[in-house]
């Protein structure tokens, strides 16, 4: 349509002698702008904008007149259609606005790139744990998550609703025999790492093997971290089973992991 349009342009946009279409060269974005035709008559008016969803106008009850606003910068073209002497005349009036250099969209900042999860638990855990015994008690959240892949990959937890409660229950069973004080210490990662899980997962949520993947990268970047204690080994008695974790504790503390 806008090809024809300027090609009609070039074959009929000689300049009306007795007629003349006036306006601003430039606009500021927003702002309302009115174009006419001098001596004032009545004309079918069209604008050839930068892109489909730019502008607004509105004509007169004469039809004498076009007024324009537009947040989009651009160059625009207002082409008036009149009857002079019983022939059709087009008037055609380019006009800018906003800047002599204007762009129609600015160009869109890059967005950074996605933290991997790995990348994340190695810079995040430190600052969210606040354990005095961070190093020794990461080697045994390590430990946690690697017992729950092994488990899996022996068929001894088949679904990703076991993996999860079992996870749930080695974690804080685990943490509240390193210290009084670890669940609380490490519930501000546990919560964010369980969105950032669910995140890695996506549609997989529900697929045991991408479970387990998933689980042996928090174990292997949790395991990376540098170690300044010794190793706290705590040996973990009767986790297999949901039946024999503490009333009230291991079912409330670190739903979040695993959770949809």
């Amino acid at each position: 349509m806008r090809t024809s349009l300027f090609t009609l342009i070039l074959l009929l946009g000689a300049c009306c002698t007795a007629q003349e279409l006036v306006g601003p060269d430039h606009v500021l974005p927003g702002t309302l702008a009115s174009f006419e035709i001098v001596p004032e008559q009545e004309a079918s008016w069209h604008i050839v904008t930068p892109s489909l969803n730019a502008g607004t106008h509105q004509i007169d009850t004469g039809l004498a007149r076009l007024y324009f606003a537009s947040p989009e910068r651009g160059r625009y073209t207002v082409i008036a259609g009149i009857i002079l002497d019983g022939k059709p005349e087009l008037l055609v009036k380019t006009f800018i606005n906003g800047e002599d250099d204007v762009e129609p969209f600015p160009v869109p900042i890059p967005l950074p790139p996605v933290t991997s999860l790995e990348t994340w638990i190695k810079t995040q855990l430190p600052v969210l744990v606040k354990s005095n015994n961070i190093a020794s008690e990461s080697r045994l959240v390590a430990e946690c998550f690697e017992q729950i892949v092994e488990r899996i990959e022996t068929e001894n937890i088949k679904t990703v609703q076991n993996a999860q409660a079992q996870l749930q229950i080695t974690l804080t069973g685990t943490l509240a025999l390193a210290s009084p004080t670890a669940v609380t210490e490490w519930m501000p990662f546990m919560t964010e790492l369980s969105r950032r899980i669910e995140t890695e997962l996506g549609e997989q949520i529900d697929n045991l093997a991408a479970v387990k993947a998933v689980l042996q990268k928090v174990a292997n970047a949790v395991n990376s971290l540098e170690k300044s204690e010794p190793v706290l080994r705590t040996p973990l008695q009767g986790m297999d089973n949901p039946n024999t974790r503490t009333p009230g504790t291991q079912n409330r503390l670190f739903r979040g992991v695993l959770t949809r």
